[in-house]
């Protein structure tokens, strides 16, 4: 049971579309959803994206020009017209809190009905944050009843006392806000705003990994998108500003070459795999004009980024170490994002987590190869698998506190910002 207002639900031909607004780059995915709940993939176009640093915005006209560049190719791919999309976002200002809540069943046969809990999660959703904050998800982490916990549905049960935890997912209203002008600029109406973490985690994650225990890493351009997973739920989440670009920006100072050089060395030859250079020796690198000793080079190279590469992973490493998560973790880790496509990137990370790692592909999708079976397009494809749980009231093990999902996103965050602006805390924009 989902605890959700009666709506009328889409057709289930209705198209989706997506937004992945990256900090390289900006991909639109269009989709639709099978009668087996499999995401068609209809088409999709990704254009280089600029104005986003770190997943923030910094110049609103660039990452406008790059969302309508997207779109367009998206939808000549297609000969579809999209005017509405869900969107990803992330960056160092999203956090989250747990929230733990009782409330007392006082009726006569002490039977929980679904009033209870509906009042139990309006009261739970009533957080003390300050204005600067958004709160993007309420997801639902477990019922308790007395001393039994991890109870998923507690409607019907007998208990004194009915319990929630809660685990909300906020971020700054500013990046916010200038995501969403970015986004309207472009004409497109916003149905929801997600967290690309979970969309990520829903592309790539089975449930028996989400039910053991597991760790998703995206390591984008910008950004490096941490959520870890127990029991079905979502329990941490983390984005660290720093992904593949620190690996290019090494590179390009390295080799004392520009930074679009150093992109296109990385995309063709860059790997962590020091088996793998032997190899290298047959590739001719003369098209990229580096005048220097292939071997010396190759060296270099794989020093440069596996060094690199290896210390974003300690760094996430002791993040997780530093909540607990760290040797409760059966399933080990899902590494999706553009450097997963590192060769050696399993064996690296193996070596730092001393755990299992594969690499996170979209499943449960169809459609064209390349948006199905490349890690680089994993958010995109999750932020339609996430739009159809939201569109459609799916449960995919961790169900959302939707009964204001209803309401358009643009409807909810206009309401927050009118109420803020009373308190002269903010100023106007959306």
């Amino acid at each position: 049971m989902n605890y959700l207002p009666e709506v009328f639900l889409p057709a289930r031909d209705e198209f989706i579309a997506a937004i992945d607004i990256g900090t390289t780059k900006v991909t639109t995915f269009i989709g639709s959803v099978k009668k087996n709940n499999i995401i068609e993939i209809k088409g999709f176009g990704t254009a280089q994206c600029r104005g986003i640093k770190k997943g923030l915005v910094v110049d609103i006209n660039e990452a406008t020009k790059s969302i309508l560049n997207s779109i367009g190719i998206a939808e000549k791919a297609t000969n579809m017209f999209v005017d509405s999309a869900f969107i990803g976002v992330t960056g160092k200002h999203i956090s989250f809190l747990n929230n733990w809540t009782e409330l007392n069943i006082n009726s006569p046969s002490k039977v929980i009905r679904k009033s209870d809990v509906d009042k139990l999660l309006g009261i739970a959703n009533r957080v003390n944050l300050s204005s600067e904050h958004y709160i993007l998800h309420t997801l639902i982490k477990q019922f308790s009843i007395d001393d039994e916990k991890d109870i998923f549905d507690p409607v019907g049960l007998s208990t004194d006392k009915l319990a929630v935890e809660l685990l909300i997912i906020y971020g700054s209203v500013i990046p916010i806000k200038n995501i969403i002008n970015s986004v309207k600029a472009a004409n497109i109406e916003i149905e929801d705003i997600i967290l690309e973490a979970l969309a990520s985690s829903e592309a790539v994650l089975t449930s028996e990994e989400k039910e053991s225990g597991v760790i998703m890493l995206d390591i984008g351009g910008g950004t490096t998108d941490v959520a870890i997973y127990k029991n079905r739920k979502m329990v941490f989440t983390y984005c660290l500003p720093v992904g593949g670009d620190l690996i290019t920006n090494d590179i390009s100072i390295g080799l004392n070459i520009p930074f679009a050089k150093a992109e296109e060395i990385k995309k063709k030859f860059a790997n962590v795999d020091y088996n793998f250079y032997e190899t290298l020796n047959k590739i001719n690198m003369g098209d990229l004009k580096l005048d220097r000793n292939k071997a010396a080079l190759n060296i270099r190279l794989y020093s440069i980024v596996s060094d690199r590469v290896k210390e974003l992973l300690n760094i996430v490493k002791e993040k997780i170490e530093a909540y607990g998560f760290i040797h409760s973790i059966p399933c080990g880790i899902v590494v999706t994002g553009g450097t997963a496509n590192l060769k050696g990137i399993t064996a690296l990370a193996t070596s730092v987590f001393n755990m299992p790692v594969r690499v996170g592909l979209p499943v449960e999708f169809e459609g064209p190869s390349e948006a199905v079976s490349n890690p680089i397009y994993a958010t995109a494809a999750g932020l339609l698998k996430y739009a159809n749980q939201i569109k459609n009231f799916i449960d995919l093990g961790q169900f959302e506190d939707k009964r204001q999902k209803s309401r358009s996103f643009i409807s909810r965050f206009r309401d927050f910002i009118t109420r803020v602006l009373k308190n002269g805390n903010l100023e106007q924009g959306v």
